[in-house]
């Protein structure tokens, strides 16, 4: 009998982690948004403004390794941070509370989706997801990135550090990681540093992404006894080696996790946080043993499930086993992506695909270049996307993937053309929404408006398809002209 190749199954499995990912156009939404709301909480005339109030993410959503919910219908929860500078000898933690929620109120559209919990404000946008932001204040004793938020009584302050956490995660994979990135930036020239961090996923946080969905899968009817992620994620991540392959990598973890897990000599069960040596992620099961069992029964059907995946005749074969672990559906998307038919019954999530962006529109308001043509020399333009505003540090390439509606667009002209010359870019806007709002433009060649005369910014208005063309001018001639730069923006 021929089993199953390993690239092979390394495919099916990237596939699967690839379906239960958060989409990438929603992923840039929900950066959108925050970075809104964090501009929002920190103008001047904000009374947070004098804490220096800072959003950011924490979690699956900052580690890379988030999963669809089982059910289709229902949202994505992301986790973010709301930082403030004020001693802990200066708030409470309902005044801490009730200080973010005061700001968040006095904006009308965030106060119709906003909700109150415990710990947090949450904020229920109409898109599948909602944030939950929770309010913190710095950690003195673990300083520069620790952080002290709130009990669910409101009462003890608990202690924290997603961000030096997220850092270690990074370091566990750091070879597969700087490979990959390496592979990014040179397909888009671009520095590595600026290669956003969503679009490079390597084996180690498609393995957390698998082994949560398995777990989900796995305590459907048992939700008591799920184990947490940060447990997994953290296991999974010491037991990682770089391993290119996803399989090998996937049967690797699930094979070691188990050895990082103490028993010390007070007989106490220990999963230690890897940047709070003080911190035991699995002190729970040493209140309640059955989530310990629980864990090692669950790893062990982790274990009996890939290794089965492995010994089947075909891939179809091997999708066919994993569907009951991984749930039908991921499975059968997973599979029909890569031209493999189930018999499971495949349904597309209204999720998972992309907004579709209407086609170039009319183009007859845009006027022809008011120079005389020589052109000796080359110029093309290089685009990337800031949310919230042109000093956002959040950013990713300008591709012909679409874009979020209020973001903004920096261009940069790259010329061979020696000096001295000048730049100027035209800007075309076409389609239905732009024509209604009397947003046609195209009858213009504008100035640059960046830190250097080759940097121009745009906002992202209206949905449809743009473009944008960059004209090198050198005494009183159009000496060279890029190839017009196609921008889609999604509603």
């Amino acid at each position: 009998m021929q089993v199953v190749m390993k690239e092979e199954l390394s495919d099916l499995l990237r596939a699967i982690a690839d379906d239960l990912d958060i989409p990438n156009h929603m992923y840039e939404d929900a950066v959108v948004k925050y970075a809104d709301v964090g501009e929002w909480l920190a103008q001047e005339d904000s009374e947070l403004a004098k804490f220096d109030p800072d959003i950011f993410p924490q979690g699956s959503f900052r580690l890379g390794t988030m999963v669809r919910p089982i059910n289709d219908s229902d949202e994505y929860d992301i986790d973010l941070v709301c930082h403030l500078k004020i001693k802990k000898e200066n708030t409470t933690q309902q005044e801490l509370k009730d200080r973010v929620g005061k700001r968040l109120e006095a904006r009308q559209d965030i106060k119709k989706i906003l909700k109150p919990s415990r710990r947090c404000w949450i904020l229920d946008y109409p898109e599948p997801f909602h944030m939950d932001i929770l309010p913190v204040i710095p950690n003195v004793e673990r300083l520069p990135n620790g952080i002290l938020l709130t009990d669910t009584e409101l009462r003890r302050w608990q202690f924290s550090n997603p961000i030096d956490y997220a850092e270690w995660f990074k370091e566990q994979m750091k070879v597969v990681l700087l490979e990959k990135r390496a592979a990014y930036a040179k397909r888009y020239q671009m520095s590595i540093e600026d290669v956003p961090e969503y679009e490079v996923k390597t084996p180690l946080q498609r393995v957390v992404q698998i082994l949560k969905r398995h777990r989900d899968v796995y305590f459907q009817n048992d939700p008591g006894n799920r184990p947490v992620s940060i447990i997994i994620t953290t296991l999974a991540a010491r037991a990682y080696r770089n391993q290119p392959n996803l399989y090998e990598a996937l049967v690797s973890v699930a094979t070691t996790m188990h050895e990082y897990i103490e028993k010390r000599d007070d007989g106490k069960w220990w999963v230690q946080n890897p940047v709070d040596e003080g911190e035991n992620f699995a002190d729970k099961w040493n209140e309640y043993p059955k989530r310990r069992e629980a864990f090692f029964n669950w790893l062990e059907q982790v274990r009996d499930d890939f290794v089965s995946a492995s010994q089947t005749e075909s891939l179809i074969k091997s999708a066919a086993a994993l569907s009951p672990a991984l749930g039908r559906n991921a499975v059968s998307r997973a599979a029909a992506s890569l031209g493999i038919q189930t018999n499971a019954l495949t349904t597309k999530s209204a999720t998972a695909s992309a907004p579709q962006v209407p086609a170039l529109g009319s183009t007859a308001h845009c006027i022809a270049p008011v120079w005389p043509i020589s052109l000796q020399y080359q110029v093309s333009i290089k685009g990337s996307v800031h949310p919230g505003s042109p000093k956002s540090k959040v950013k990713w390439p300008l591709t012909q993937r679409p874009v979020p509606r209020n973001v903004w667009l920096r261009f940069e002209a790259k010329t061979s053309v020696p000096e001295p010359y000048q730049v100027r870019w035209q800007v075309v806007n076409t389609g239905q929404d732009a024509y209604l709002a009397d947003g046609l433009r195209g009858d213009e060649f504008e100035e640059s408006n960046g830190a250097t005369k080759h940097i121009r910014w745009e906002a992202t208005e209206y949905r449809g398809t743009h473009w944008i063309e960059a004209f090198i001018i050198r005494n009183g001639v159009c000496v060279a002209r890029s190839q017009p730069f196609k921008v889609r923006i999604r509603g």
